[in-house]
């Protein structure tokens, strides 16, 4: 989430984060560090498939692996915010795929 950040390309280099793969509810899975892991609550929870109004906690994610990286790469970010452009996508598809389940569940 963080890693369109240029401190946090630093912050690698000093080896001032562990990294992890993480279970999101709805089956995606995801890298994060473990700031990006413990600010979870400030995803919106429908995002990821949550009822509306809820917000998704640590306690929702299921730790897959620890990962130990030699490199880190920097992709497109939004200038705005300065999340990767990665996790936007992500995000966009859990979105887009949540809205094709509520259609055929609404029926």
């Amino acid at each position: 989430m963080c890693g369109g950040l240029l401190e946090e390309h630093d912050h690698f280099a000093q080896n001032r984060h562990s990294f992890s793969e993480y279970r999101f509810p709805n089956g995606t899975e995801m890298v994060l560090c473990e700031i990006c892991f413990l600010d979870i609550g400030s995803v919106v929870g429908e995002h990821w498939g949550r009822n509306q109004g809820s917000r998704l906690t640590t306690n929702d994610l299921v730790l897959v692996r620890q990962v130990i990286w030699s490199h880190m790469t920097r992709d497109r970010y939004c200038p705005v915010c300065d999340t990767r452009l990665a996790y936007l996508k992500a995000l966009r598809e859990i979105r887009d795929g949540n809205s094709k389940e509520d259609r055929f569940t609404s029926d």
